[in-house]
């Protein structure tokens, strides 16, 4: 039992590592494609060494490509971070961050080393095909990271860090302020195209063209991951305020085969006393709940939101 335990440990232990790798992989791949080959900045240490490269290529190449190689100076630019995830925050989450961040640099400096090949947009629409796709891929990759306790590192240990010591502030909007000035920043590659005898409008348009699309690509990654993180099947939750709960109720289980939940409530505002149910229902059978509402109590109160990540019995089961 002892052996077969261990064996199944290892097992879990080596599918994870996998994992990481090829999330790791996935994450350098996209961004080199489609996000740093177009000069955008969507946030996080990665947005910055997008910066440092797009600035320096068209003057010089040989720096762009070596020292400040996207996959070197993310890298370097995680490892004082890391060092503080390490000291103060859990040692398995620095871990696997280092390994992320390490990989991921490493397969950038590859891709860039044997000239990988890559999206090369030549006007808005494509622009804005690279700026979706590429938000749409990573926002998967980094969702999966955070299921599974994986990080890109950057604002995410800075949050964690902040978190720790302040659980109060609510961290997800620090790091969109940060990843949102990265994004403002890559208007620098704008102004650096910038040149005499252009008119304020082809200006103004240089300039903004980088910070739109990167903004564009850090919302899109966002809404992508919270996705995956809260799951992809979400349901709804009735929540019933009747004077005839018991019949509501007998027709819910009756047709629908959901169960319900009956509690006691009593209205503030007129003093009255009333039964609230609660159910929890699949998309699909909204209608019909509210079929079953108008015939059985035309007056009920009632209102409807969204549960993610719904499990348990007439749902998903347990992992």
């Amino acid at each position: 039992m002892g052996k077969l335990s261990n064996l199944n440990s290892q097992l879990k232990y080596t599918l994870y590592y996998f994992l990481l790798v090829v999330l790791a992989f996935s994450r350098a791949i996209v961004t080199y494609i489609f996000v740093i080959s177009n000069g955008f900045a969507p946030g996080g240490v990665s947005g910055i060494s997008s910066i440092i490269y797009n600035a320096v290529l068209p003057t010089n190449p040989q720096l762009a490509s070596t020292i400040l190689d996207p996959g070197i100076t993310t890298l370097i630019m995680n490892i004082p971070l890391l060092v503080i995830a390490f000291i103060y925050l859990n040692k398995r989450f620095a871990f696997n961050t280092l390994l992320v961040v390490a990989l991921y640099s490493g397969f950038m400096y590859l891709f860039g080393a044997v000239k990988f090949p890559i999206f090369i947009a030549n006007d808005n629409g494509m622009l804005l095909t690279a700026s979706l796709t590429g938000g749409v891929l990573n926002g998967i990759v980094f969702g999966l990271m955070l299921k599974n306790n994986m990080s890109m590192g950057g604002t995410d240990i800075i949050a964690k860090l902040i978190y720790k010591h302040n659980p109060g502030i609510e961290t997800h909007w620090l790091i969109f302020g940060l990843d949102f000035v990265i994004a403002i920043a890559s208007g620098t590659l704008g102004i650096l195209k910038l040149q005499s005898g252009i008119s304020a409008s082809e200006g103004l348009t240089l300039v903004m063209t980088p910070i739109v699309f990167s903004i564009i690509s850090m919302l899109v990654s966002s809404q992508i991951a919270d996705l995956i993180m809260a799951g992809l099947q979400s349901s709804l939750v009735f929540n019933i305020v009747s004077d005839k709960p018991n019949e509501i109720a007998e027709q819910l289980v009756k047709r629908l085969h959901r169960g319900v939940t009956i509690s006691h409530g009593i209205g503030y505002y007129t003093g009255k006393e009333h039964e609230v149910l609660t159910c929890v229902t699949s998309k699909r059978q909204i209608n019909k709940v509210k079929d079953i509402i108008a015939e059985t109590d035309p007056n009920a109160f009632t209102f409807i939101t969204k549960a993610h990540e719904v499990r348990g019995n007439g749902f998903r089961r347990f992992d």
